[in-house]
């Protein structure tokens, strides 16, 4: 099983962290949790050749999400080049925008999104 994908879950709530961590494992992948934009940088950084993928909240005290998604595509010799998936309730377009302009690769409402529907976007990276 040395091939599981590693996810990245970066969530400052730690239910939905919990929750979150638990449905990556449930689709199959390896969870990693981070519980603010400090903490994710830093597990990147510590695991760079094991993280497959970052789901990433964007409302964050310290380090929001933005600043984790600049950070890590401004240095990806650093950080690598995984994709970096936004999993927020923030809807404004100028949010959304920025997010993608910076280097998002995918952006999900949690709101709109159900346990198939982040499954199923998280196994379009992977399938």
């Amino acid at each position: 099983m040395e091939d599981t994908k590693k996810i990245l879950v970066i969530e400052d709530e730690t239910p939905l962290l919990d929750s979150y961590a638990e449905l990556v494992q449930n689709a199959g992948y390896i969870a990693l949790k981070a519980r603010d934009g400090y903490q994710g940088l830093d597990t990147l950084a510590n695991n760079l050749d094991q993280i497959d993928l970052v789901l990433l909240d964007l409302m964050m005290p310290g380090v929001d999400g933005l600043e984790v998604l600049k950070t890590v595509r401004n240095n990806e010799e650093k950080y690598g080049k995984m994709p970096i998936v936004i999993l927020t309730n923030m809807t404004s377009e100028s949010v959304v925008k920025e997010a993608f302009d910076i280097g998002a690769t995918s952006y999900l409402v949690k709101t709109d999104l159900d346990y198939e529907g982040l499954v199923k976007e998280l196994n379009k990276f992977f399938g």
